[in-house]
């Protein structure tokens, strides 16, 4: 697996999703090994019976050279990751899986609303156009229609790969499976909920840009406030950003509304999810929504928007609430709704959780996985 990062002591959260995955593919007999790509002289590292190399792109041409693999595993790829490829000879080419996450495969301007009030960040990325994202994306583009690579795409979901990936990058390639990203099931165990839980509210985002919608979130709050059971509700809002202070302040005013800042580990997250009965999760770009899923997993009813990835993996009034982007009135309506409906409210909270668990969950996610690694090449 060649990445451009991976969870350390001294880092836990590096793409700690990858880490989930190869301890999966471990216990499944499956023995896979981490190079991180990088520019720094770094030595090997060892995390949780993982052992981790750092390389740059001809060190990584070097250890492919000397080493035969049947199959090399991507994410979040560019050019550089894949040099050591390239200098195989055409016969010595292993299999190759690309996972398409994000960013590395849609348009930058996707996400316009996180220059809106930073015009020093919008020249930035018009600066890096033609230097960066134009080069990702000619190199995505060929690489899916090269016929002398036995490669193959996986995408998190079917609606990331139709509205962003296809449109920007102008094609399709022959080889793809559509392989959600893991809802860990046996982390984020289901809890049943009582009637009493909707009214107990939170939110899990990072506040470090406007995709997150944190605004939305503090508005909605607003709105309910003109509720006559608004103290009725409690609202735990958790995360950590340079937007943090500046969205939440004006909620230090309601005495059921807590504000929780920093980073929040990823094994607290059952724990907080086992106290609320609504995840409000509002988005403006999700490939598939994660934090969405495992609310799910853990028996929350999920409020959010109807975009990108995430009417794949929730159906309203069904497993979840969707309200249309950017629209406040219809979140608030929403929560009302879960409010005065206390038994639906139960019932979505149970199919929430099954829903999921068979749409994304660790072992259905797995298998697919190994089956396109060992299988996926006829």
């Amino acid at each position: 697996m060649i990445c451009n990062a991976y969870p350390t002591l001294q880092n836990l959260y590096a793409n700690s999703f990858l880490h989930r995955r190869v301890k999966a593919y471990q216990q499944k007999g499956l023995e896979v090994d981490i190079v991180v790509i990088t520019t720094k002289v770094l030595k090997d590292k060892y995390y949780d019976g993982v052992h981790i190399k750092y390389m740059d792109e001809y060190q990584i041409a070097s250890y492919l050279k000397v080493n035969d693999y049947s199959t090399v595993l991507f994410h979040f790829i560019n050019k550089k990751m894949f040099y050591g490829i390239e200098q195989l000879e055409e016969d010595r080419r292993p299999n190759i899986v690309v996972w398409l996450h994000g960013f590395e495969a849609e348009a930058w301007h996707r996400r316009y609303y996180n220059f809106l009030e930073n015009v020093a960040q919008l020249d930035n990325a018009l600066e890096r156009k033609e230097t960066v994202f134009k080069p990702q994306r000619e190199f995505i583009r060929d690489i899916m229609t090269r016929d002398d690579l036995n490669i193959k795409f996986i995408y998190v979901s079917q609606r990331f790969k139709e509205l962003y990936v296809d449109p920007y990058v102008g094609v399709v390639p022959e080889k793809y499976s559509i392989i959600h990203n893991i809802i860990d099931d046996e982390l984020f165990e289901y809890h049943k909920k009582s009637a009493d839980d909707r009214m107990k509210i939170c939110t899990i985002r990072p506040f470090t840009a406007r995709n997150y919608a944190n605004d939305i979130t503090v508005d909605v709050i607003k709105q309910l406030s003109r509720k006559k059971y608004f103290n009725k509700l409690e609202f735990n809002i958790y995360g950590d950003g340079k937007l943090f202070n500046v969205l939440t302040n004006s909620l230090r005013q309601f005495d059921n509304v807590n504000l929780h800042k920093g980073f929040v580990k990823q094994d607290d997250i059952p724990e907080i999810h086992k106290q609320h009965g609504i995840y409000l999760g509002p988005s403006r770009h999700d490939s598939q929504g994660v934090s969405l899923g495992e609310a799910m997993s853990s028996g929350l009813v999920p409020v959010t928007n109807a975009i990108g990835g995430i009417p794949e993996f929730i159906s309203h009034k069904e497993t979840g609430m969707l309200a249309s982007r950017d629209n406040v009135s219809e979140m608030v309506e929403h929560i009302d709704y879960l409010y005065k409906h206390a038994r639906n409210f139960k019932k979505m909270s149970a199919q929430a959780a099954k829903s999921i668990k068979k749409q994304a969950g660790l072992n259905v996610v797995i298998n697919k996985e190994i089956e396109v690694i060992t299988n996926g090449w006829s």
